[in-house]
């Protein structure tokens, strides 16, 4: 006949039961910690709050950490989620602007021009380096500064400043702009498109 095992087998060793035996080593592991192995050392857990990682480093435990920005990416931590969003202009959103003014204008948002009148824009207060500002549309318009910014088209820079502008001579120009500069009150936005004429002031 088969040898019949207890319904209970037991092993010889004090708890918590050590990791060279098997366990964990530890009497009450942290609740919600994802546990990291020690060898023949007790195990440890690592606890993450939202939108964190583990990111591994070479001989040794990883680490807990939040995923960093880059250029023209924003990072939004949440329970259980990790969103990516670009403010580069990929996959511009394009709306029709039948006003006479858009304050402010927003990156990665594209502009169509159609009020007869012309549409006055303005930049942004503040903007991240690599931002693009797009405008085309069969109406004029013109793109206003605040304090401490200008506006480059080739050669040729706009004043520093509030006074300073750069606008279309013909319906139907097209602007497509990139902040170089994200120093508060000293961007610089750089003309990296366009078709028509423009004024530069």
């Amino acid at each position: 006949m088969p040898e019949v095992l207890p319904p209970n087998n037991s092993i010889n060793a004090p708890l918590p039961i050590s990791s060279t035996q098997g366990g964990m080593g530890l009497p009450s592991p942290t609740i919600h910690g994802i546990v990291v192995a020690q060898g023949t050392f007790e195990i440890e857990t690592k606890v993450l709050t939202n939108g964190q990682l583990l990111i591994g480093s070479t001989g040794a435990d990883p680490v807990a950490a939040s995923l960093t920005a880059g250029t023209g990416i924003t990072v939004t931590p949440g329970a259980g989620s990790i969103t990516l969003s670009s403010t580069n202009g990929a996959g511009t959103v394009w709306s029709s602007i039948t006003t006479s003014t858009k304050n402010p204008m927003v990156a990665s948002e594209g502009y169509i021009s159609n009020y007869e009148s012309g549409v006055g824009y303005k930049l942004p207060t503040s903007a991240t380096f690599g931002m693009i500002f797009e405008i085309t549309g069969p109406q004029l318009y013109s793109v206003g500064q605040n304090a401490g910014q200008s506006i480059r088209l080739g050669s040729l820079t706009t004043t520093v400043g509030v006074s300073g502008f750069i606008a279309n001579t013909n319906a139907g120009d097209t602007l497509r702009m990139v902040c170089n500069n994200a120093t508060p009150g000293a961007e610089e936005f750089i003309v990296i498109g366009g078709v028509g004429a423009f004024t530069v002031n």
